[in-house]
């Protein structure tokens, strides 16, 4: 008639951890460290500057 529900001790082992749950760990961690390295990119960029090669003969035919 009624169903009893199994009670589980206060030692009694919790659920597992998801499989996912490594994976979803590491592909944030992925993510992170490649927007940490594109603002790394960003800060230590050399200034740019203008690069200008005179070439007397190039156009001459």
């Amino acid at each position: 008639m009624f169903r009893r529900r199994k009670r589980r001790s206060g030692f009694a082992r919790r659920t597992n951890i998801p499989a996912w749950a490594p994976i979803a760990a590491g592909a944030v961690a992925l993510i992170g460290l490649m927007l940490f390295f594109m603002r790394q990119a960003d800060v230590l960029a050399p200034e740019p500057s203008e690069i200008r090669i005179e070439l007397p003969d190039a156009f001459k035919g």
